[in-house]
């Protein structure tokens, strides 16, 4: 094996290691986050309030840009997501090192670009035309307000 044919070698499997590595990571994270009830970033879960077998899908993102994760999740069904289909939660890590569940209901997540003490607001869609948004306030997320494609409304 030639010089050139070695390295295009070791550059592909430092590219696959860093790749696994990255998901394992991730699996670690999002386990962490949601104390061990979803082990990857999609796969199936027991739900007991459902009797039954539930995809979901989570997400490690940095909202603020400190460096530090946070957890998207989305379990996909009527059963915990009523009319939307979809119940999402957003785990975020306290100053005492302990994951904070900060939504926990029906809705599909969107990460807006106004942001407050450094998290992003984030609106919370379903069924409908008037979606709550919801606002770091620096412990937790709270409803700030309500809009449809970007203009205020309000909810009847």
């Amino acid at each position: 094996m030639n010089a050139l044919c070695k390295t295009a070698v070791v550059l592909i499997l430092g590219f696959v290691a860093s790749s696994v590595g990255l998901a394992a990571t991730d699996a670690t994270i999002i386990a962490e986050a949601t104390g061990g009830q979803f082990k990857a970033a999609k796969g199936k879960y027991f739900e007991k309030a459902c009797n039954e077998r539930l995809d979901y899908e989570a997400e490690v993102v940095d909202l603020n840009g400190d460096g530090q994760p946070e957890v998207f999740t989305s379990v996909q069904g009527t059963c915990m997501g009523g009319m939307a289909g979809v119940h999402m939660n957003l785990y975020i890590k306290g100053a005492d090192g302990r994951w904070q569940p900060q939504f926990g209901f029906p809705g599909i997540y969107n990460v807006l670009k106004t942001k407050n003490k450094g998290f992003p607001d984030i609106e919370i869609g379903g069924p409908g035309f008037c979606f709550p948004v919801e606002r770091w306030n620096g412990r937790q997320y709270a409803l700030h307000r309500h809009e449809y494609e970007g203009k205020p409304c309000r909810r009847k």
